[in-house]
């Protein structure tokens, strides 16, 4: 076998092992039937992904393992779950860079010189891990509900929103979503 068709089933592999960890993460130790179904899903879209290289099945694929640790998170509430959401959360990071990959060499082969330091690269997946373990912390306190506690929680999910906007833009400059 040639090196680029390794390397090809290993990108695929990855997509495959980071879905699947991330699944196996999100719905231990107690699996519902509503979380398996989700999960079974999820398994399907990532395999899909992994063998066609579709983008549409990679963002299902990644919103399918989302919701299903989301949904996990929601119906058990064990004290495990803020360690159990940080580690899905870095296998997700580890998954959208295995879809990217596999995305990337669909068809034609592309060649990326990285020439930034390690840490310049590594700085957004970092930030996003700081931020899922403060969530997650976040999430397991025992808190009472309040009304600045909502906005606060509204603000910071809008910040997300419009940070995860800027931040996914294409080659030229120009956003994906349309303004």
């Amino acid at each position: 076998m040639s090196r680029a068709v390794l390397t090809t089933l290993l990108w695929r592999a990855m997509v495959v092992l980071t879905g699947g960890g991330a699944l196996v993460v999100a719905i231990l130790p107690d699996p519902r039937r509503p979380v398996l179904t989700a999960a079974g899903l999820a398994a399907a879209a990532c395999l899909v992904a992994a063998v066609g290289r579709w983008r549409l099945a990679g963002t299902s694929a990644v919103g399918l393992v989302t919701t299903t640790a989301l949904l996990a998170g929601a119906l058990d509430a064990s004290p495990l779950r803020a360690l159990q959401l940080l580690g899905v959360a870095a296998l997700l990071l580890g998954l959208v860079s295995a879809l990217g990959r596999n995305e990337r060499s669909a068809g034609t082969v592309a060649v990326h010189v990285l020439r930034a330091p390690v840490a310049r690269r590594l700085r957004l997946p970092a930030l996003g891990l700081a931020g899922a373990a403060l969530v997650s912390v976040t999430a397991a306190q025992q808190v009472v509900p309040s009304v600045q506690l909502a906005l606060v929680g509204l603000v910071a999910g809008v910040a997300a929103l419009v940070l995860a906007t800027r931040a996914h833009r294409n080659r030229s400059g120009t956003p994906l979503v349309p303004k």
